[in-house]
């Protein structure tokens, strides 16, 4: 759990969004991140999927903000 605590916070992605993305409750999901609680692997796998998911949608988004500012270069 702890790397994708690191990933998430380092892709800017809000524990809230996460949980909503994943279907996990907020607060579970936070209890998990203090590791006050472990999730299942297919909690884990959720989270991992929605941090995969967030992480390439901003992926394309710089890519196309990157490509719109060099129309002319």
């Amino acid at each position: 759990m702890k790397k994708l605590v690191e990933r998430r916070k380092k892709s800017g992605m809000s524990q809230f969004l996460c949980a909503q993305r994943s279907g996990i409750p907020r607060m579970r999901l936070s209890l998990a991140e203090t590791g006050q609680i472990e999730l299942s692997e297919q909690e884990e796998a959720a989270v991992g999927q929605a941090l995969n998911e967030y992480i390439s949608a901003k992926a394309r988004e710089i890519a196309a903000l990157s490509s719109e500012s060099c129309r002319g270069c």
